[in-house]
């Protein structure tokens, strides 16, 4: 079974402002959890829905 975690963009991420260090560094713990136990298959982030198609 495969999972994708989402975080729901806001007013700061669409205008492309970066999380705080903190937020980033519980995300880097997260992540490195993940490898430890063998589960972790990708983690590229998603563009801004800026960059969408617009249909």
């Amino acid at each position: 079974m495969r999972f994708m975690v989402i975080v729901k963009a806001n007013k700061d991420s669409e205008a492309g402002i970066m999380p705080s260090q903190k937020l980033l560094a519980e995300m880097g713990k997260f992540n490195e959890a993940l490898v430890k136990a063998g589960v972790l298959l990708a983690a590229e982030g998603l563009q801004a829905s800026s960059k969408g198609c617009g249909r």
